[in-house]
């Protein structure tokens, strides 16, 4: 617990001192181009996931938001993570990835 409040701390504090950068791999759009996947991998231990995500396009808006909300599944690799997704997200199978 400790360990988690001083990064936490550090990150508030200092936010040059991060070590957790998270990379998109890979992105991937529905064919009416209003939803999309996004995978990643945590650079720190190579942890992949997705995040699936509409387009919000009100006026005020106009930008991605997630279709659920708190944190992504976690998967030992960018394999996993698609398996995941093709099971979760229908509308996936319909475009190449």
């Amino acid at each position: 617990m400790f360990k988690a409040l001083k990064k936490a701390l550090t990150a508030f504090f200092l936010p040059g001192s991060q070590t957790d950068t998270v990379a998109v791999v890979k992105t991937v759009y529905a064919p009416d181009g209003k939803r999309r996947v996004r995978f990643f991998r945590r650079d720190e231990d190579g942890v992949c996931g997705y995040r699936e995500e509409y387009f919000d396009d009100k006026l005020l808006e106009m930008n991605w938001l997630p279709v659920k909300e708190g944190t992504a599944e976690k998967y030992p690799d960018l394999n996993a993570a698609l398996a995941a997704a093709l099971a979760e997200l229908p509308w996936l199978h319909l475009v190449p990835h």
